[in-house]
């Protein structure tokens, strides 16, 4: 739960930002997928302002057509065992938006964080994040019926749920100078990392405010990147005047033992002068229209897509005057999802209810996400 220390009316304003400032130092990432489900962000939430987002729909433990109740400006309880009202504070979208609120009262952005994903299993095996061959995330799951159970009670009324509704969890990546300890630190600590659902999709987000528009055509564009821009996870640099919208680079590669990438978008969050959270989703690369297919009882694909994207991308909407944080999502292709590879292997009489139940989602579309870029408008001053 990500909380506003400025909503703790119990503190005085500078123990409000002290507390802000270690959150900002002991919490540089957060985790926004794993095996029960994705944390990125969930429709239909009254105090999120802006477009429904269709890729919010993604790997949720609590179902996304859940008549539940809504937390209004609290945070909530009991989701592990599918109970008790839902808050926004419980999705990173909008804590990373909700920092932004947070600087402008206390001075720090307590939410400054970096994404990263994992799988959370207990099966001790790290990075398992393939769909096909999902082994489940616990000993008891290795059994396929198991697995596809459509509901279990954890004793002692810790959780509840579905087994069939986990995943096989994310993965995370980082962006180090080289593969050494120290490295790999440095890079996370300065939030240059990004989480999958589990391919090995390579994401790269920069940000700065003279990219060259044919940057994505030069073969130095990752070393042009660095030097005129910032990479994701850090503060575009402060403008002496700004005349036309922040330009940023995004670009990823696809896992060549998956399939091939739709599309890339740019999410955008920014709280207005009511305070309210707002969010835009931008399509900017690749093309959602590419007719892109699986049958769900063979798990063959069908469509076009691309290996790479990369593209030069304006914020159409830049207010100079409003703060905002941005980062960049990659999509793939509709493919099956691990419980519909599975389900089809089982002769038709085995299959439990779970195989049918319209709750259950057959087709998924894998995607990565990158650490934000954010732009602070009180850097003008």
């Amino acid at each position: 739960m990500w909380f506003p220390y400025s909503y703790r009316k119990d503190l005085s304003p500078e123990q409000q930002r002290q507390q802000a400032r270690l959150r900002q130092k002991m919490e540089p990432l957060v985790e926004i997928m794993q095996v029960k489900g994705d944390s990125e962000c969930r429709n239909g939430i009254p105090s999120v302002l802006g477009s429904a987002d269709e890729f919010c729909d993604f790997e949720k433990l609590r179902e996304s057509e859940e008549a539940a109740e809504y937390c209004g400006e609290e945070f909530g309880s009991g989701n592990m065992r599918l109970v008790g009202c839902i808050s926004r504070f419980s999705f990173a979208r909008y804590a990373l938006t909700e920092g932004l609120a947070e600087q402008e009262k206390l001075g720090v952005n307590p939410f400054k964080m970096g994404i990263i994903a994992a799988t959370d299993n207990h099966n001790g095996a790290p990075a398992a994040g393939r769909e096909r061959g999902h082994m489940g995330a616990n000993g008891p799951d290795r059994n396929v019926s198991n697995r596809l159970r459509g509901g279990v009670e954890v004793p002692g009324g810790i959780a509840k749920g579905s087994p069939v509704r986990y995943n096989p969890g994310g993965v995370a990546g980082v962006w180090a100078s080289e593969n050494s300890r120290q490295a790999l630190f440095q890079a996370m600590r300065r939030r240059e990392s990004f989480g999958t659902s589990g391919p090995r999709i390579e994401p790269r987000f920069f940000g700065g405010w003279q990219f060259d528009p044919q940057l994505c055509e030069d073969p130095e564009r990752l070393q042009k990147a660095y030097r005129d821009g910032v990479p994701m996870g850090a503060d575009l640099p402060p403008a002496s005047r700004v005349e036309s919208a922040p330009h940023f680079l995004v670009s990823a590669t696809s896992d060549h033992n998956s399939y091939l990438l739709q599309r890339i978008q740019v999410v955008k969050g920014w709280v207005d002068d009511q305070g309210n959270t707002h969010q835009q989703v931008y399509d900017v690369a690749g093309n959602p229209d590419n007719a892109a297919t699986v049958d769900t009882h063979s798990c063959d694909v069908r469509g076009n897509g691309y290996r790479q994207l990369c593209r030069v991308w304006q914020d159409p909407d830049f207010d100079p005057a409003r703060s905002a944080v941005y980062y960049s999502r990659v999509l793939e292709n509709p493919s099956c999802r691990w419980s519909t590879w599975q389900g089809n292997a089982l002769p038709e009489g085995e299959r439990p209810g779970s195989c049918s139940d319209p709750a259950v989602p057959k087709v998924i579309q894998e995607r990565a996400w990158t650490s934000p870029i954010w732009y602070t408008a009180a850097a003008l001053d």
